[in-house]
């Protein structure tokens, strides 16, 4: 009995060091102790170093942070370790292994899980966790530091798989599988992600539904349904600390609503969206032809970003036009060109390859699979595809953005060709599998292997070999790199000679991608031929395609996370050494006001956000009211508006030195202030407008909504001199202060409104707080000396911790009890299959 225990669990242990062993192997650099320069990763510390801080210096859990135009929750970057038991389980999945090999690990444990419960052979099982794991768009997502994202991609074949393996009549496995696998889904809580998978769920159990009902097992597939309706809930209860606060937060975000504003929108068409703007959602649209990168990886060029070596048009081009060549080979080893062409106007980091043999496989697998599954499979496929092109395939997508439920809450749709990305995997797999089992005729089998090796290689031989001859290679930087050149070589002649040597580059790169692809066509073609006809027994075919599958992958990998992408610690810390004009602020001993640095894009950076209090940030999910402060305020340097958002300085670059310099303004109206008088504002708009003129320190523009919370045309009393209110603690949860008036009066805050949670207290005594100047806090504060808190203290928070913390440990005990359920044999004791 250990004996066949010992037997069947080996080969499973094999495959972890497999796994283990490629993918550390692949991101050696991190046993040196370095870690990937992800820049998305250093905006997250940027964003978080406040919440951190104040988390290390209290032990409080920060809910808010003014690090981020100006006062935003926290909660959606980071709010400290909190109770959930997933955390323990989502470091046990991946072994304790240093990131970012941890992540491909989980990709391929995962895979490997479904190829399992697909009854794969075991190279089978290997192959497909190799090309899921090390598709480019995922190893492109953990350079640029898309760790969520990376992590429930990993984790889609998981949730497959305990959905199958329900199906299949295994309830116990099944449910416990898909429990775990949902919630760590859900703990890692990348919303567009979690989208797909779900969209790829209903079209399995669509697909589940008519299997049942062609073989009469209706019963078994509601059974199972439900079982498995009870585990996606008790799933998604753990993730409620994220889910509840993030959804309360997205209903006042550009990503949950509208503005209140029509200013500038009155004559154009009528948005009806309840999302994101549809032109700002449908940006990085894949092209429809650009899909042949799942083939050839360099079919458009490759990334916006790419490195040329003294063999490209560019470098011989530059040399001609009288260039030392030693200068030139400097400047190509310093400059990345755009070698990309393709539909996404805004570039991209690298196109989506899942492997030139996956393909031939997948094109394989339509001639030889006939398992109902091929169909939903091809569904998903196809909906992928779709979604993916955006506007490209735009008189579907359009429908489906005003119609499709929550599909207008997210952007850059070439992100749902991780459906395809996934499916292509499994359906070559499967082709194998049919190869393989010995259900076909070999004779049978040979003339699929043709059809399919003529379909494929016909396909890299038009499109890519006669299409590097006769496409056209303009892309969208040239006008920008047209000026470049012309700037740096002296005249628009020797420019347009640097363009046509660029376009001539991008020619060469699908010439060579394309022979490249289909060798490796070629190369699995002959393995299956081989063992089809004799020459080769299964195990050493297998073995060949296995290794050719990898090298391939891993080869167009290294141009998107290489060796280069790695770096010490110390230089991902680079950009958060201040410079003098952070130090010179520093010193200012006031703990609370607020920085502006012009020195670059200030709403699409978030270093400043590292020192500073800060005007601008990172976000695309900012508050709706601040956006419409950037758009019709702050991006035309209104300073009345920086005032009252007690701007106390500017980062700007010095004229002669470019370098960053700190300049006081002294007419910030600081933390609090006393106004003489208030301006009512029939609607949204004509709050806005008031701002243009409106002198912020003496007056407030109030929204007519408001008159219950302060009486119908409430004006203030006059104020005397001696009138103030002062900041005298702060805190990231809380901030006090005291004011003197002798009269009652409005104060204004140089707070962000947000009513879902602040509540101000006036000597112990809750009061309601009003939105002032479109986007502040203002207070009707009695006359006389009083203590004011505003607190934020937001109920659904403190709400879904609670649940969460409770559920998953529930979630954990129930996924251990059926797991020790399958183990001692009870699981194997099969209902008849639902699919």
């Amino acid at each position: 009995m250990k004996q066949n225990w010992l037997k069947a669990i080996l080969p499973h242990l094999a495959a972890i060091g497999i796994f283990i062993l490629l993918a550390t192997v692949y991101c050696s650099p991190v046993l040196e102790g370095k870690i990937v320069n992800q820049s998305d990763m250093m905006s997250v510390n940027g964003m978080a170093k406040e919440a951190r801080d104040f988390y290390e210096a209290t032990g409080e859990a920060p809910l808010w942070t003014n690090s981020m135009f100006s006062g935003m929750p926290s909660y959606v970057i980071y709010t400290g370790p909190g109770k959930n038991a997933l955390t323990f389980v989502n470091k046990l999945v991946t072994l304790g292994l240093p990131s970012p090999v941890n992540m491909l690990f989980l990709a391929m444990i995962s895979m490997y899980l479904l190829a399992c419960i697909l009854d794969f052979k075991y190279w089978i099982r290997i192959l497909g966790a190799i090309a899921f794991a090390f598709c480019s768009y995922n190893v492109i997502l953990i350079d640029v530091g898309h760790i969520t994202k990376m992590y429930d991609i990993a984790l889609m074949p998981a949730v497959l798989a305990g959905i199958i393996l329900t199906y299949r009549g295994r309830l116990i496995g099944g449910f416990g599988l898909t429990a775990i696998a949902t919630g760590l889904l859900i703990y890692n809580n990348h919303l567009q992600m979690i989208y797909y998978t779900l969209i790829m769920i209903l079209i399995l159990v669509a697909g589940a539904f008519i299997h049942a009902y062609k073989t009469k097992t209706i019963p078994q597939f509601f059974k199972a349904s439900v079982l498995l309706a009870i585990a996606g809930i008790i799933g998604v209860l753990p993730a409620a600390d994220n889910l509840l606060p993030v959804k309360e937060y997205t209903d006042y975000t550009m990503r949950g609503s509208k503005s209140e504003l029509t200013l500038g929108k009155e004559d154009a068409k009528e948005n009806k969206s309840t999302g994101l703007d549809k032109d700002y959602a449908f940006e990085w649209s894949y092209g429809v032809g650009e899909s042949l990168t799942f083939m050839i990886p360099g079919y458009v060029g490759n990334s916006s970003g790419q490195k040329l070596g003294t063999g490209s048009h560019v470098y011989e081009q530059m040399v001609s036009l009288g260039a030392p060549a030693a200068q030139v080979e400097q400047y190509m080893d310093q400059m990345k060109f755009p070698l990309y062409y393709g539909a996404q106007e805004k570039g991209t980091s690298g196109p989506v390859y899942v492997g030139a043999i996956i393909c031939f496989l997948f094109i394989l697998s339509l001639l030889v699979v006939d398992s109902w599954h091929k169909w939903w499979l091809l569904a998903v496929t196809i909906v992928g595809f779709i979604l993916a092109w955006g506007k490209n395939f735009g008189f579907i997508n359009d429908f489906l953005f005003y119609h499709l439920p929550l599909y207008n809450k997210f952007r850059a749709p070439a992100q749902a060709l991780v459906l395809p990305s996934l499916t292509f995997v499994i359906l070559a797999c499967w082709a194998l599998q049919e190869v393989a089992n010995g259900k076909h005729s070999k004779d049978v089998l040979l003339k699929k292997l043709k059809q399919a090796t003529y379909i494929t290689g016909g396909i890299v031989i038009v499109v890519g070999i006669l299409g590097s001859m006769f496409m056209n290679f303009s892309g969208h930087s040239d006008e920008t790199m047209l000026g470049y050149f012309a700037q740096m070589l002296g005249g628009k002649e020797n420019a347009q000679l640097m363009i046509r040597a660029l376009e001539k580059d991008r020619s060469s790169l699908l010439l060579k991608d394309s022979i490249r692809s289909l060798v490796f066509i070629l190369i699995a073609a002959a393995a299956i031929w081989a063992y089809l006809k004799d020459k080769l027994k299964w195990q050493p075919a297998a073995l060949i395609i296995v290794a050719a599958v990898a090298i391939d992958l891993i080869q167009v990998d290294r141009n998107y996370l290489g060796k280069d992408s790695y770096v010490d610690e110390s230089v991902m810390n680079a950009p958060f050494q201040p410079s003098a004009a952070d130090l010179q602020i520093k010193q200012d001993p006031d703990p609370y006001y607020r920085v502006f640095n012009l020195t670059s894009d200030p709403f699409n950076d978030a270093v400043p956000s590292y020192f500073h209090k800060n005007i601008g940030g990172y976000s695309p999910a900012k508050l709706w009211i601040y956006q419409d402060l950037i758009t019709h305020q702050i991006s035309k340097n209104n300073m009345g508006v920086l005032n009252m958002l007690n701007t106390k300085y500017f980062i700007v670059p010095d004229q002669k030195t470019g370098q960053p310099v700190a300049q006081r303004n002294p007419d910030a109206n600081g933390n609090a202030w006393f106004v003489k008088g208030i301006v009512w504002a029939p609607d949204a708009n004509t709050e806005m407008k008031t701002l243009d003129y409106l002198h912020t320190k003496d007056s407030a523009v109030v929204d007519k909504r408001f008159a219950k919370e302060l009486g119908a045309n409430y004006q203030p009393a006059a104020t005397d001199s001696s009138a103030a209110i002062k900041l005298t603690k702060y805190g990231l949860n809380s901030l006090e202060y005291t004011s003197t008036n002798a009269q009652e009066g409005l104060g204004v805050f140089s707070e962000i409104y947000y009513p879902a949670g602040w509540n101000a207290y006036i000597d112990g005594k809750k009061t309601d707080i009003v939105r002032v100047d479109y986007a502040l806090r203002g207070l009707k504060i009695p006359a006389g000396q009083h203590k004011i808190d505003l607190k934020f203290e937001p109920a659904t928070f403190y709400k879904a911790q609670k649940i969460s913390s409770v559920t998953s440990i529930v979630l954990v005990l129930v996924v251990i009890g059926s797991f020790i359920w399958e183990i001692i044999g009870a699981g194997k004791k099969e209902e008849k299959p639902a699919a």
